[in-house]
């Protein structure tokens, strides 16, 4: 079983210090509209993006519902902490508020993504108590050795996230389905590489699909919608390729859905896919003000 530690070093949390006015504004709406343009893209391949949100962030701006509207919602914990060194008891406190905060919206979900990605053994003994089908809190790195980026990415990969397993894609933990992020991320690749060009993300992207496509895996993508606008070029490339080649383009629900019910069993997609790819982006954050306060271990 996986745990994960979320480490950033100094120079990473300074960058992403500085960047934050720029991103976020004093209210939601910026955000929001960002949420809103990433459902618009998906809809152009009639698919859903799922987005695991903060239910604390919820609570604070119920009306970004509205920009959410047509994308399939996962929990993100009820704070933005990382469970990895919560105990079982402390854990269960945060995901209860977080069902809670969900059903005053009027709101459900079988999805989790803990927040940073960090998880220990309780958190999946917690998740299928809670009655929860799938979990996204794994990584994966998803790049050849031989593509020019994949030294450097996974450098910030294994410092930010530990040791990466070898498996990647879909696994059954004792009926708990896992979904592995896929690396590198949104946040490796802009933040962390500085790379911001859509022809050079766009080749990042297809050529983690490529790989997703030799062994029918499902490649999970990460583009946290403070910096959609960034990616959105490569995704649209991305999406058309995957298209044109007959790939499966599933919210992590949907794709949840088809191996519960038997039928992705053999670990075939839908119609004959050759792979599946997912869009997600966490959202735990939608003003300058939900940063107040936040701590984290590491």
């Amino acid at each position: 079983m996986q745990v994960q530690r979320a480490t950033k070093g100094l120079v990473e949390t300074v960058r992403r210090a500085a960047l934050l006015p720029i991103r976020y504004g004093l209210g939601s709406n910026r955000i929001g509209i960002r949420v809103e343009r990433m459902v618009g893209l998906m809809d152009r391949w009639e698919a859903r993006p799922t987005i695991p949100i903060t239910a604390s962030v919820l609570d604070r701006h119920a009306g970004v519902l509205t920009h959410l509207a047509g994308a399939d919602l996962a929990i993100h914990g009820y704070r933005h902490r990382s469970y990895a060194d919560l105990t079982f008891d402390e854990q269960a406190s945060d995901v209860d508020q977080a069902i809670s905060a969900f059903a005053r919206h009027g709101l459900t979900t079988s999805g989790f993504r803990a927040p940073y990605l960090g998880t220990n053994a309780a958190t999946y003994r917690l998740l299928r108590s809670r009655r929860f089908t799938y979990d996204s809190s794994r990584s994966t790195f998803f790049l050849s050795d031989k593509d020019p980026t994949s030294s450097d990415a996974r450098f910030l990969a294994t410092k930010r996230y530990g040791q990466l397993p070898q498996r990647r894609g879909v696994s059954d933990y004792l009926g708990l389905i896992q979904f592995s992020v896929a690396l590198p991320d949104d946040e490796i690749l802009v933040d962390g590489l500085g790379i911001r060009g859509t022809r050079a993300l766009s080749r990042i992207l297809l050529t983690m699909a490529d790989q997703a496509t030799a062994s029918a895996e499902h490649l999970v993508l990460q583009v946290h919608p403070e910096r959609f606008d960034i990616l959105s070029g490569a995704l649209e490339i991305l999406l058309q390729e995957a298209t044109d080649n007959g790939a499966w383009i599933p919210s992590l629900a949907e794709a949840a859905e088809w191996i519960l019910s038997g039928r992705g069993a053999s670990g075939r997609w839908p119609r004959g896919a050759p792979f599946a790819v997912s869009v997600t982006g966490d959202l735990d954050a939608l003003s300058l003000a939900d940063f107040g306060g936040r701590t984290r271990e590491g």
